[in-house]
C-alpha cells in the first residue's frame, strides 16, 4: 500500500474539495494521512522517521514560496531542504504542490536543487481554485494509479481533462536542463566551489 501525505496550510482549500479528492484515491488502494498546520515549525515534525509515496502541499503558492497569505511563508528552497533532511520520500516520491503556480518550472528546479530524493514534482503552472486543483489530481492519479501511465504523461492528461495547465517534472528531464546546474544544484554549486 502506498502513502500519501496531505498538508494543508489553510481554510481556503476547502473541505468538500479535499474530502473529494480523498475519496477518489480511496479506490488505488493509497493511505492518506490529513493534517493542518497553522505554523512552519509544524511540517518537520509530519515527515521525520515516515515514508510517503506522495507529499501533497495545499495552500497558496507562487514562484518564492508556499504560504497561506498570512504567518505561513515558507520558501520552496526551505521545503526542499527539509523534505531531504527528514528522507521522507520512497524511491519514486512524487511532490503534489496544491496551490497556484507549483508547477512552474522555478519552483521545481528550487525543490529538486535542494533534494536529490525528489523524483517527481507536479503542479498547476497557473492561478487556479481548490476545485480545478482536486480534479485535475484526482485525473493525474487516476491515470498514474489506475491505468500505469507515466506521471508526466498523467499530468498533461489532467490538462486536457481539466484546462488548466498542469505539469509534472520528472528529475531526468531536470538534470538534462543546464540551467539546473549553474543556477539550482546546491551539490553542484557547492563541488564547483571546492
Amino acid at each position: 500500500m502506498k502513502n500519501l501525505l496531505f498538508v494543508r496550510i489553510t481554510d481556503e482549500v476547502l473541505t468538500n474539495s479535499v474530502n473529494g479528492l480523498f475519496n477518489f484515491v480511496s479506490h488505488f488502494k493509497i493511505n492518506i494521512e490529513h493534517k493542518d498546520i497553522r505554523k512552519v515549525e509544524e511540517l518537520k515534525p509530519l515527515l521525520e522517521n515516515k515514508k510517503y509515496d506522495y507529499i501533497c502541499l495545499a495552500g497558496h503558492g507562487d514562484e518564492v514560496c508556499f504560504s497561506d497569505n498570512n504567518e505561513f511563508n515558507l520558501m520552496w528552497s526551505d521545503i526542499g531542504a527539509l523534505l531531504c533532511e527528514t528522507d521522507c520520500l520512497t524511491e519514486n516520491g512524487i511532490v503534489m504542490l496544491y496551490c497556484c503556480n507549483g508547477g512552474i518550472s522555478n519552483v521545481v528546479y528550487t525543490l529538486m536543487g535542494q533534494c536529490p530524493n525528489i523524483k517527481y514534482v507536479c503542479g498547476a503552472k497557473q492561478t487556479v481554485n481548490s476545485l480545478d486543483l482536486t480534479t485535475a489530481f484526482t485525473m493525474f492519479l487516476y491515470n498514474y494509479e489506475y491505468k500505469g501511465i507515466d506521471p508526466v504523461i498523467s499530468a498533461q492528461k489532467a490538462s486536457f481533462a481539466t484546462d488548466i495547465r498542469m505539469e509534472c517534472y520528472d528529475r531526468y528531464d531536470v538534470e538534462n536542463n543546464p540551467v539546473f546546474y549553474s543556477k539550482y544544484c546546491v551539490k553542484c554549486n557547492e563541488e564547483y566551489e571546492e
